[in-house]
């Protein structure tokens, strides 16, 4: 049976961008024929295949017959009585207390929140319950766990307040390691034993790093000199393997912002990596390993202050990692945001904005490890501060409906942008593409790597957006009243 077709109908049918088909059929996921009439020919199986898939019915049965209901057996001509299911004891890995399955209502309201859920019959809902019933082995084997972003919308809606986010991690920890997706799990066997994710050789990044500084030092920001070993500087600053191996000058946005508040911070030559994938593998004691080489940077250096300016999920890692394990470290140096910087230069006058260095029509995606897992977990989410940051350099700004707590996840959370699932990557960010759509905003800004990724290299493509994406410190870089030439140079000799 051949199901006859347009991409703009299909895409409509699963509520996505008609790239999106496309790419479904070019890549193979969707096997379809070029028909007559700019249509695609499409075989049954095929098609009821994705429906299962995307949680989608049908829009018709090949079989005529199947509309009419069968007849119903009556109960004394059963066959046979199924034998009782013996429930047995068993051990619970997953430390999930049996009394919660009297708390989670299965009202529905988390599957109804998650932009995924259908998806290979993935649903929220359902994952609480097996885990309360104790299908623990049906969960850590199954691919759900690494399809969900852990973006926490769920937990945002849910009114018993479960913790589900939590639960979808101790799922990954129970995971065989072979299960994990093979570039977290390499990225994080690459950083154990080299210091970074990449495996970038200590003299490469040394040369880099220095090279990048003279450069900075040509252009915009006289007398720079790269800090690296710096003893005795106020702030550690830990780098982004991605940056130094893919787009080294993304380093000197931060430097140049260093440069005019004149901050006192360093590097360090080794154990530099900020980013911490073993929060996404679930691999507790690699999360921890990382997290406390920082601490020894910091202590050898007689630093007072650490900034993670990579990624939303290594400032979330880190900081969950100090309270976990080493809380008395939280009472030797401060653990600074990339929002508690850049406004305490603003709010001390130490770094001047152009308010018009954009023109654009400006909107702000919330990181969703800045946003709604630094609330649940700290006690504060950084909304506010990222729009007055935003609008100190954008006269031009729209919210995104909904944002900040509500706000929707980009879809590539979670590890999401570097694991194998790009077509249910692409599926979840179609609610963040509608958003951006809507708004009008020609510039998004966010604070995020795996954010900014997801937006322009992923969405844009396959929705037409058409907008600029940038880091928001990037934005502060760019929007920079640079001091007199002597102000700066006397303050970095």
């Amino acid at each position: 049976m051949i199901y006859e077709t347009k991409v703009n109908d299909l895409a409509e049918e699963f509520g996505v961008h008609r790239n999106t088909i496309r790419n479904w059929i070019n890549s193979g996921i969707l096997p379809a024929q070029e028909g007559p009439g700019r249509r695609y020919l499409i075989q049954w199986e095929d098609y009821r295949r994705l429906c299962d898939k995307y949680g989608r019915e049908p829009r018709f049965n090949p079989d005529p017959a199947a509309p009419e209901e069968s007849p119903v057996t009556p109960r004394s001509q059963a066959a046979t009585t199924p034998a009782p299911v013996r429930l047995d004891v068993k051990t619970r890995n997953l430390d999930i207390s049996p009394g919660l399955a009297d708390i989670c209502l299965t009202c529905g309201s988390c599957a109804g929140a998650c932009p995924i859920s259908g998806v290979d019959e993935l649903d929220p809902r359902k994952i609480v319950r097996m885990a309360f019933l104790g299908l623990e082995d049906e969960l850590v084997t199954s691919s759900w766990p690494w399809k969900c972003t852990l973006c926490g919308k769920c937990e945002a809606v849910c009114p018993m307040n479960i913790e589900i986010v939590q639960l979808l991690r101790r799922i990954r920890a129970q995971s065989d390691r072979d299960n994990v997706p093979a570039a977290i799990r390499k990225g994080v066997v690459t950083c154990l034993e080299k210091g970074n994710n990449l495996g970038i050789p200590k003299d490469d990044f040394l040369a880099l790093a220095r090279e990048m500084g003279e450069e900075l030092a040509r252009t915009s920001c006289p007398g720079f000199v790269t800090p690296i070993d710096a003893r005795g500087a106020r702030l550690l600053v830990t780098i982004n393997s991605k940056q130094p191996f893919v787009e080294p000058e993304a380093m000197t946005w931060w430097w140049k912002i260093f440069y005019a508040a004149g901050e006192s911070w360093t590097i360090s030559s080794e154990f530099w990596e900020g980013i911490n994938w073993g929060l996404h593998a679930g691999d507790y004691g690699a999360m921890r390993t990382m997290v406390k080489r920082i601490i020894d940077n910091i202590e050898r250096l007689n630093c007072t202050a650490l900034l993670l300016p990579e990624c939303g999920h290594a400032y979330y890692a880190t900081r969950y990692a100090l309270e976990r394990w080493f809380p008395e470290s939280l009472q030797q140096f401060k653990v600074y945001s990339v929002f508690d910087l850049l406004l305490e230069y603003l709010d001390q006058n130490r770094i001047r904005l152009d308010p018009a260095s954009q023109t654009k029509l400006t909107t702000f995606h919330d990181s969703c490890n800045y946003g709604r897992h630094s609330l649940k977990s700290f006690g504060h989410g950084y909304f506010k501060e990222a729009r007055i940051l935003t609008r100190a350099c954008c006269p031009h700004y729209v919210d995104l409906i909904p944002d900040q707590e509500e706000n929707y996840c980009c879809g590539a959370g979670g590890g999401a942008w570097a694991d194998h699932f790009e077509a249910e990557r692409v599926f979840h960010g179609r609610v963040k593409a509608r958003q951006i759509s809507a708004s009008g905003a020609k510039l998004v800004v966010t604070s995020c790597f795996n954010c900014r990724d997801q937006i322009l290299y992923s969405l844009n493509r396959e929705f037409n957006l058409h907008v600029e994406v940038q880091f928001l410190w990037e934005l502060v870089a760019n929007a920079l009243i640079m001091p007199p030439a002597e102000t700066t140079e006397a303050r970095h000799v």
